[in-house]
């Protein structure tokens, strides 16, 4: 009898390890591909790639723009907007003082009631009309405040500002303004304000120039160039065009000396329609890829998954 049971339990034994052996090998995470990218001569030159050194640090700079010269400094949207509120204001007043008129006559009994009811209807319809057109107005910036500007200047430049470089221009910044109608002279002018709300078609804000025009050659609606100075920038400034954007930051490709192309990680602070401020990760005299970065990324990404080997 022990020797059946003995028996039994080795052919157990063997088909546990049977099994066991069986068991595919748990799966390996897949490793993370390498930050280095090399690329012979001849393809480098075939894939078009670009290099350049990174420069000093992003100093102040001009932006130029185009636009409209004005009388005054509002967009005809925001000219509308203050002609429908002061409009929607004067028939308030009109309406309140009609309603209190009544109501003096109907408790003298002059007036019917229902007389003295069209007129509330009418206050009221007039005190909605007005929020409505005030309303409006405050969303374009356009406050008491801001009124003040008219004063300012008797020439107005009117400037389209795009939403990316909206960082770039500050109030008081000089601007020299330059026309068709007088090609080889120059106008002085400063940035005064620009518009609290973006174009909702062009996404671009307005920046409010006043001008200095003693001898009064402009005109309003001639079209003229708007040459702005911005600030200083903290940082390197680079091509926007050698920057890789992914979920956890932004890389740019470093040459290193071997003549290979490594994967560098950068913190950015701002940027213009053309370029990028590095804050970290850049030093100047370093020379990265300005175009064919994303090449250099499809090699590096291929590597995650190597071509299987041949039977």
């Amino acid at each position: 009898m022990r020797p059946a049971c003995l028996v039994a339990a080795t052919v157990l034994l063997a088909a546990l390890f049977s099994c066991r052996a069986k068991e595919p090998p748990p799966a390996q995470k897949s490793a993370e591909p390498p930050s280095v990218v090399r690329l012979s001569p001849d393809a480098v030159r075939t894939a078009g790639i670009e290099t350049a050194v990174v420069g000093g640090t992003a100093g102040g700079g001009v932006l130029t723009l185009t636009g409209t010269l004005a009388a005054k400094p509002w967009t005809p949207e925001e000219q509308a907007a203050l002609s429908d509120a002061a409009s929607a204001d004067a028939k308030l007043r009109l309406a309140e003082a009609n309603f209190q008129r009544l109501s003096r006559l109907s408790r003298d009994g002059v007036v019917a009631r229902q007389d003295l009811d069209a007129a509330r209807a009418e206050r009221d319809q007039a005190r909605a009309a007005a929020e409505e057109k005030d309303a409006k107005r405050a969303n374009l910036g356009l406050t008491e405040t801001a009124l003040a500007l008219e004063r300012q200047a008797t020439i107005w430049g009117l400037a389209s500002l795009p939403e990316v470089d909206l960082a770039q221009v500050k109030p008081s910044a000089k601007v020299d303004v330059s026309t068709a109608a007088y090609p080889n002279k120059h106008f002085s002018g400063r940035v005064m304000a620009i518009s609290r709300s973006a174009d909702p078609q062009t996404r671009s804000f307005t920046v409010r120039i006043a001008i200095d025009d003693p001898s009064g050659l402009l005109h309003p609606q001639m079209l003229a160039t708007f040459a702005i100075s911005t600030p200083a920038r903290r940082g390197l400034a680079i091509p926007k065009s050698a920057v890789l954007l992914e979920g956890d930051g932004s890389y740019v490709y470093v040459v290193s000396g071997d003549g290979t192309f490594r994967r560098q990680r950068i913190e950015t602070e701002d940027s213009s329609s053309d370029t990028v401020t590095v804050t970290s990760g850049l030093s100047p005299g370093q020379r990265i890829v300005v175009r064919g970065a994303q090449l250099l990324e499809s090699e590096r990404l291929k590597s995650r998954n190597p071509p299987a080997p041949k039977d």
